[in-house]
């Protein structure tokens, strides 16, 4: 069904699409024909959702090793001439911008999109970072569809601007414009007959002698008044205003529908006129000064940051307007996460001076609902390998190490071992920020043993630097290496440590114990997490380990979601284990200290299995002491 959507040739007909479905489709309509992206929430089913098309299309895709390499081929790809396109979440922005840093100042050829995913309310990520700040600073235009539906058709409107600037252009989601769905009109499917062709120009070598880079940098200053006239015309503002309001509203992106939700809501649409922005940078100043001009105050509503608020702001100021400009900064204090239909509704009152009754209140039911929510705290899954490294690493290290230790943690499931039943991660930043800290940690001579536990796609998306860092620099700590052949929290995309590509093509197969033996490493070691004995034998001799450098494990095993998936196509059935109740004594070893979901505790407090949600791992049968636990026989 999704692809005969996304492969559709009946211009106006409508299909329900996901907003990460939706730009799929305007990148189809657009003829994009080079994609790149790395996957993290909410962005990541884009290219996952580009891949069931692509080779019917002809379009090149692939999951990069990190954003930098993914926005770097995505530009390579434009400036010979293919219109393309590469998704990040937003952190991931910040990997990327060093390059492009520098492609806004060389510019680029065919249409180029760089699609990013905020994050307020930070539900998937480190931070909620805010990248509407990097359209500002990098200068390129930010488009902020509010929905589905128009996050489509401003991809198609953005890689025009795009090819007419000779810029990128950034598209920003949200995880409600990228989850949502939405009520999509299909357009006409654009198919270029274009051949790849790089024409030299010095442009492109910005970090030539003689100020070449100041001079582009000073083109990239002209070419705001072009990119600002665009903003200015967009078919995507919209304005409504009738005779006689005192009052307006202005937002772009997701924070539109939550306003015109909350006006309805209150019957307040006759009583403010409303502006939505097309962009988020830059503004439309002749259109922000029409608009505010005969008004005495406006509300601003927008996520995270008061970056319209206080933008608009500086636009009246300058424009010599006295209207009122209500937002986010208005609150003391300052708010954080995603705007909520209180919020608007406050600001409502801010300025119309009305008393507003809470919906909440109104209905009564919020509070029941929730204490009807049943916990479902973050844990990793049934038969999960990470959990067999910890229960051995946790064993070895209380019986070698007391509490003599310090865990530097990083970005995947495994984080989530900061939790009971192991809390074996003190520190957890950014991608490959667990091999620097352990670094930092290990030369500042500090009275623990330091351990670093990185998974494998973030080993090869931000580790290795950290690792060559340290054997350079003989820093003496344990690197434990996770590595379950996938980008296990956002979906199960493939590693390089699996061997096979975006496209499901055999690939050379790449492995951190041999890129750790590359640059110099002398302790290497492998194991199975899934044989506890090996697994904390391993950890021993890492910790007995004196140097020179850091003692380097990898902990291999796949997936439990990708091992249940690939059983389940194959019509296979995994192995499953049981409780034998007379052997049991609800010692609570395995529900406990090992924590597997699919082991709970029956009335009469013993464990139970539950075999829908066993996986065969086998670990909870190494760990019993009475032998309770044994293989399910067929």
């Amino acid at each position: 069904m999704l692809k005969d959507s996304l492969l559709s040739n009946e211009k106006g007909k409508r299909v329900i699409l996901s907003g990460n479905e939706a730009i799929v489709r305007g990148a189809i309509e657009s003829g994009v024909r080079f994609a790149t992206a790395y996957p993290g929430n909410p962005c990541t089913e884009i290219l996952d959702t580009l891949l069931l098309v692509s080779k019917e299309l002809g379009i090149y895709a692939e999951w990069s090793i990190n954003e930098m390499v993914a926005f770097e081929a995505a530009s390579a790809a434009s400036i010979a001439g293919l219109r393309s396109f590469v998704a990040m979440k937003h952190v991931g922005l910040n990997w990327a911008l060093d390059p492009l840093m520098c492609v806004n100042l060389s510019g680029i050829e065919a249409g180029m999109l760089v699609v990013v995913g905020d994050d307020p309310q930070s539900r998937a990520s480190q931070n909620e970072e805010d990248i509407r700040f990097l359209a500002s600073m990098s200068e390129l235009p930010m488009l902020d569809p509010s929905g589905p539906a128009e996050a489509k058709d401003m991809f198609v409107w953005g890689i025009e601007v795009s090819e007419r600037i000779k810029l990128p252009v950034l598209l920003r989601s949200t995880q409600r414009i990228s989850h949502g769905l939405e009520d999509v009109v299909l357009g006409e499917i654009f198919q270029p007959n274009v051949k790849a062709e790089f024409k030299k120009d010095e442009r492109y070598i910005v970090a030539g002698a003689g100020g070449r880079s100041v001079r582009l940098h000073e083109g990239l200053h002209k070419k705001q008044e072009l990119i600002e006239s665009i903003i200015e015309q967009s078919p995507f503002n919209r304005v409504v205003k009738r005779d006689g309001e005192k009052w307006g509203a202005i937002s772009a992106g997701m924070g539109y529908g939550i306003l015109m939700e909350t006006l309805s809501y209150y019957n307040m649409e006759d009583k403010f006129a409303t502006l939505k922005l097309a962009a988020s940078h830059p503004l439309p100043k002749k259109l922000l000064r029409d608009f505010c001009n005969d008004l005495d105050a406006v509300i601003v509503v927008e996520d995270v940051e008061p970056y319209l608020q206080h933008n608009i702001r500086a636009v009246l100021a300058e424009e010599g307007i006295n209207c009122k400009v209500y937002g986010r900064a208005s609150f003391n204090p300052k708010l954080v996460g995603e705007v909520t239909f209180s919020e608007v509704a406050s600001l409502i009152e801010m300025v119309s001076g009305e008393k507003l009754l809470s919906p909440v209140h109104e209905r009564g039911h919020a509070t029941k609902f929730r204490q009807m929510l049943i916990s479902r705290p973050l844990t990793m899954c049934s038969g999960c390998p990470h959990r067999a490294t910890f229960y051995a690493m946790k064993k070895v290290i209380n019986k070698m190490l007391k509490d003599k230790a310090i865990f530097c943690g990083d970005i995947g499931c495994y984080s989530f071992a900061s939790q009971p039943p192991f809390q074996l991660i003190d520190l957890k930043f950014s991608m490959g920020a667990s091999i620097g800290l352990a670094c930092g940690f290990a030369k500042s001579n500090v009275n623990s043993k330091v351990f670093a536990i990185i998974g494998d796609s973030t080993f090869f998306h931000a580790g290795i630097p950290g690792l060559l860092n340290a054997t350079y620099n003989d820093a003496r700590f344990v690197l434990v290496v996770l590595d379950n052949l996938v980008v296990g929290m956002t979906g199960q995309q493939p590693s390089p440590s699996m061997g096979v590509n975006a496209n499901g093509v055999d690939t050379q197969r790449i492995l951190p114990e041999d890129i750790a033996r590359a640059v110099g490493v002398k302790f290497v070691k492998t194991f199975n997490p899934l044989n506890l004995k090996e697994a904390e034998r391993a950890f021993e001799e890492a910790i007995n380990y004196q140097g020179p450098g850091p003692a380097v494990l990898v902990s291999r095993s796949p997936c439990a979601v990708h091992v249940t998936r690939e059983a389940r196509m194959k019509g296979e059935r995994l192995p499953k284990y049981i409780v034998i109740e007379d052997k049991c004594t609800g010692c609570s070893i395995c529900t406990q200290h090992f924590g597997c979901p699919a082991i709970v505790l029956s009335e009469n407090n013993k464990a139970r299995i539950d075999n829908d949600d066993c996986t065969g791992c086998g670990v909870c049968a190494q760990i019993c002491p009475y032998r309770a636990i044994i293989r399910e026989v067929s």
